[in-house]
């Protein structure tokens, strides 16, 4: 992670908007519309990053159940006559025989997201497939407006990155890898060699963050799975500790969100990890990921200090976002990530999503804006509302809020209609919430088309199309062409909304706005992949409102 401007980020308010003035059934928590917004200048979650790494994962079911809760798999730490914070990390470990789990597909991922601001650019560095380390993944993300993601190719690849700028050098390392340097954010990188204690002697440690305070000095922190060490580094030669580690944060069971599990069960260990030392004017914060990156419960959770090694407090409710999750979240927590301040003070959270079907190691990208509470009892605490409805870029805020106040229209519970459905694969699974689940044409449908209808009228304004690509064959750079129609209400025909019938990028989740129609159906058809893949639908959201139309017909009161 590179230095962190010591600038307070602006405090705002993230509750839902006032209802209007003089409304009587509308609740304070209803969300109202923006007005004046460019939805070009908006995102959702997940972001939309080209190329992401496919993971090829085998698995099928075995013929017995003989590696099912075998007794083996049980460490020996639990006859330990002394339990100390680190012997949790044994009882997290995943059996190596047998089969855990049944792999449909390969699948897009990204995880361990972390953050560099380049004089106000940010790079964007990420595990990816976790496949031929250390060629995992090769790509790292830069953008300048937080809307356009633009992908280079390194000529390395690390599992859970992390790179620092001294001077005009530039640091990287990752899981149990050397430190490697180089002229540019993009490499290429040269190796160092490994990190070295204060005795000389080699450390390899992962989930490694580097940390460059305001006056200079360098840190480290590390491990995966509790306890998480911090250590100074010479910032001259940033292999070399120059202070032995000392522990920063242990897994504490009293802490529901830190325990491992979708739900959260297991009281004996969280596998605390993906740690992050950050400085935002005169407090240092330490964030960890905790609850096991192959559960749709991965969280976040901060710490305080006003010292970079010790003395790191619990100032705030944790982990980051609880309670204020949309009711329509698909996904529920932000897990291992980074937080930047950018060139004008916003502080943004990159962070993992966790959907695990064809495997734990199938994650996304989130991104959110922060605010740090710059008084009363709740002062210098982390507030930040984790989103996956239309979002202001940040730095774009209007009446001092960046959510557009859109809802995404497209439920279940509304009608649906398919050209053709696979067994298994019906066309309800294509706006259920859950990227567990997929819509999926026939075998032999020649034009897949998918049409969601909303059950009322609203205007729309953008949506996301979150692909589901089957099969092991597709790349990183496999691309969709598609089309999406809105229904016509007055003349009762489809016309066009979206054309990406030549569309040559590789998005997991394709984010698109236009400009404000009103109507109650959309219509997706899908013309096929540049590497000839069938592909299915996880979630076809759509965001729009019908609050304007309520104020037209005299039901509210603008």
């Amino acid at each position: 992670m590179g230095q962190l401007t010591p600038i307070v980020a602006a405090s705002a308010e993230r509750a839902a908007p006032p209802g209007a003035p003089g409304v009587g059934p509308q609740t304070p928590t209803a969300k109202v519309p923006l007005t004046g917004v460019d939805m070009t200048q908006t995102y959702v979650n997940p972001i939309n990053l080209p190329g992401m790494a496919v993971r090829n994962i085998v698995g099928t079911m075995p013929p017995t159940d003989a590696n099912v809760a075998n007794t083996s798999q049980i460490p020996a730490s639990l006859n330990l006559p002394t339990w100390t914070a680190a012997s949790g990390r044994t009882l997290a470990s995943r059996s190596t025989v047998g089969f855990s789990r049944i792999s449909e597909n390969s699948a897009r991922t990204g995880a361990d997201w972390s953050a560099l601001n380049v004089d106000g650019t940010i790079y964007l560095y990420a595990s990816g497939a976790m496949q031929n380390a250390p060629n995992n993944n090769r790509t790292v993300w830069s953008t300048t407006d937080y809307l356009t993601w633009t992908p280079h190719e390194m000529n390395l690849g690390l599992v859970a990155p992390t790179v620092v700028q001294i001077g005009e050098a530039f640091y990287m390392a990752g899981n149990n890898t050397p430190v490697y340097r180089s002229d540019s954010p993009t490499g290429p990188w040269t190796s160092m060699g490994s990190f070295l204690r204060p005795t000389g002697q080699t450390l390899s440690v992962g989930d490694v963050q580097f940390f460059l305070d305001t006056d200079g000095r360098l840190y480290l922190t590390y491990n995966i799975g509790s306890p998480i060490m911090g250590a100074e580094l010479d910032p001259n030669n940033p292999r070399q500790l120059i202070s032995d580690p000392v522990v920063l944060w242990t897994f504490d069971p009293r802490q529901e969100w830190q325990h491992i599990g979708d739900n959260k069960a297991t009281y004996t260990h969280g596998y605390v990890e993906g740690s992050q030392l950050f400085k935002v004017r005169d407090t240092y914060y330490l964030s960890v990921a905790s609850g096991g990156t192959e559960f749709t419960t991965y969280a976040t959770g901060v710490m305080t200090s006003n010292k970079p090694l010790s003395g790191f407090k619990v100032t705030q409710q944790n982990p980051i976002g609880y309670g204020n999750n949309h009711p329509s979240a698909v996904y529920p927590n932000a897990g291992h990530g980074s937080f930047v301040l950018d060139k004008s003070g916003n502080l943004v959270f990159f962070y993992t999503y966790v959907i695990a079907y064809e495997e734990f190691f199938e994650r996304r990208l989130g991104m959110d804006v922060c605010t740090v509470v710059p008084a009363g009892p709740k002062r210098g605490a982390i507030d930040c509302e984790l989103s996956n409805t239309p979002q202001l870029a940040p730095g774009r805020k209007i009446s001092g809020r960046d959510d557009v106040g859109l809802y995404n229209v497209a439920t279940n519970s509304q009608a649906y209609w398919a050209s053709s459905y696979a067994p298994g694969r019906n066309p309800y699974y294509g706006s259920d919430r859950l990227l567990s689940t997929w819509w999926e044409p026939a075998d032999g449908d020649t034009a897949p088309t998918y049409i969601r209808g909303f059950g009322t009228v609203f205007h729309i304004s953008a949506a996301q199309i979150q692909w589901k690509e089957l099969g092991r064959t597709f790349t990183k750079d496999n691309a969709v062409r598609y089309t999406l129609e809105y229904k016509d209400i007055p003349t009762n025909t489809w016309r066009p909304l979206v054309d990406r019938s030549t569309n040559t990028t590789a998005y997991t989740a394709d984010y698109v706005t236009f400009d404000r129609v009103l109507t109650n159906a959309v219509r997706l058809k899908v013309l096929g992949t540049n590497e000839n893949v069938k592909v299915g639908v996880h979630e076809l959201n759509v965001f729009g409102e019908n609050y304007n139309l309520a104020v037209e017909k005299g039901m509210l009161t603008p």
